[in-house]
């Protein structure tokens, strides 16, 4: 399967994910749904590495590599609990938007640390993005 195809089932399930766990948060704290989602993510992140032999070799030196998924893991952390305790208090509408304008991040990072080109439709499409967010939660 091509990186788009992934791409659209990924934002097809997490788009589903906001809807379910606002009805989850309901009677549950958001610390408590970040574990039990997790845990799930984590059962089903294993059971998807062994169908597919996943080679864990590179994870037994310390390299940067590595350093960098567990700074992934830390971010991860960071955003999720947030994300889910924005989502225990405020409207679906509003902080599931909010939450996704992650990717003009992802633009500025890989423009000054990946050193990916930036062209003036990625531009234009990030404040259009912007400007959806504005009107979304107006």
């Amino acid at each position: 399967m091509n990186y788009i195809l992934w791409a659209i089932i990924a934002m097809l399930a997490y788009g589903c994910t906001a809807v379910l766990l606002k009805f989850g948060l309901k009677q549950t704290q958001p610390i408590v749904a970040v574990v039990i989602t997790n845990l799930i993510l984590v059962v089903v992140g294993s059971f998807y590495a062994l169908i597919i032999r996943a080679d864990f070799s590179s994870l037994i030196q310390w390299n940067w590599s590595n350093a960098a998924l567990v700074a992934t893991g830390l971010m991860l952390g960071v955003s999720i609990i947030s994300y889910y305790t924005a989502l225990s208090r405020g409207p679906a509408s509003i902080v599931v938007p909010i939450f996704a304008m992650s990717f003009c991040v992802v633009v500025v990072l890989g423009l000054f640390v990946l050193g990916e080109q930036v062209t003036i439709t990625k531009i234009i499409g990030v404040i259009l993005a912007i400007a959806a967010i504005i009107l979304l939660a107006l």
